[in-house]
């Protein structure tokens, strides 16, 4: 694994005690927090955990943590046993060490954690860099997932590699900086102030991965024979989500993708439809 991914042992300690505050404040009331050990260090989950209920597993987009996941966890709760796994080299309690994306490292880390977890065969919606995670699992191991929803995620479309260099540009700027980033990627989603601070935070101390993204080849696509489910925006600053779209369309013909019109990298109003997509594969 990398060095640790954090711009000092000081930053590293005030995002995880911002983070922990997060853990302690009401909308986390009633879950579980564990760690289970994998090769690749320790890595930390969030859980809502219920016997008899399919397991689901949540995994956050890059320079986050499950923290994301606090206000809609109640929303899958209803239908699966909900785990949200930290990414190690992200900005949350896993290990602080980033892997090598073009390795098969990621996909090593997730299954070892799922043996962990005793997840033999779950559903996985993922975020950003955590969709990326979730497909590369999904590919390699199409047996252990019952379904895949995918929320702006990379691997699919190009990656505008453009925009790595324009958001390290921009938090050498400060807080205009930050602000110019949150509107490329946000565009017109509305993100609670708390939630922009918070962002603001990590950013002053955090490292976000620039290693591009690898691209899926249509080959490894079609392996997933569960049922996909793709939102990407039109006017996405970090992905070509339109491409994405239109080659999931001649790929898996019976993905469900949609391009979101006037919408950035940040969808957050389509959790209703993910819940409802993966709790009726899970019936089906």
């Amino acid at each position: 694994m990398n060095k640790s991914v954090y711009k000092s042992a000081e930053g590293r300690q005030i995002v995880e005690a911002a983070y922990r505050k997060h853990l302690d404040s009401d909308l986390a009331a009633g879950l579980t927090q564990r760690r289970v050990d994998t090769p690749f260090g320790s890595t930390f989950v969030l859980e809502k955990a219920a016997f008899g209920k399919p397991p689901l597993v949540l995994l956050h987009g890059s320079v986050s943590n499950s923290a994301s996941w606090l206000g809609v966890i109640p929303l899958f709760a209803r239908d699966f046993s909900v785990h949200c796994v930290d990414i190690p080299g992200e900005p949350g309690l896993s290990e602080p060490g980033r892997v090598p994306l073009a390795s098969d490292a990621p996909e090593a880390w997730l299954r070892r954690t799922l043996d962990a977890l005793g997840l033999d065969r779950v559903a996985i919606l993922g975020m950003s860099l955590g969709g990326w995670y979730a497909l590369n699992f999904a590919v390699r191991n199409p047996e252990r997932v019952s379904a895949l929803s995918l929320i702006s995620v990379g691997g699919i479309g190009p990656q505008r590699i453009s925009f790595i260099f324009k958001a390290l540009f921009f938090l050498l700027l400060g807080k205009r900086g930050q602000a110019l980033l949150n509107r490329a990627i946000y565009h017109k989603a509305v993100v609670p102030p708390e939630m922009l601070e918070y962002q603001a935070l990590v950013s002053r101390h955090f490292v976000p991965v620039a290693e591009p993204l690898p691209i899926f080849s249509d080959q490894e696509l079609a392996r997933l024979d569960m049922p996909v489910q793709y939102f990407g925006g039109d006017r996405d600053a970090l992905l070509d989500a339109k491409r994405a779209v239109e080659r999931l369309g001649r790929v898996l013909p019976g993905a469900r993708a949609v391009l979101l019109e006037d919408t950035g990298h940040a969808i957050v109003d389509r959790f209703e439809a993910a819940r409802d997509f993966l709790a009726r594969a899970a019936k089906a």
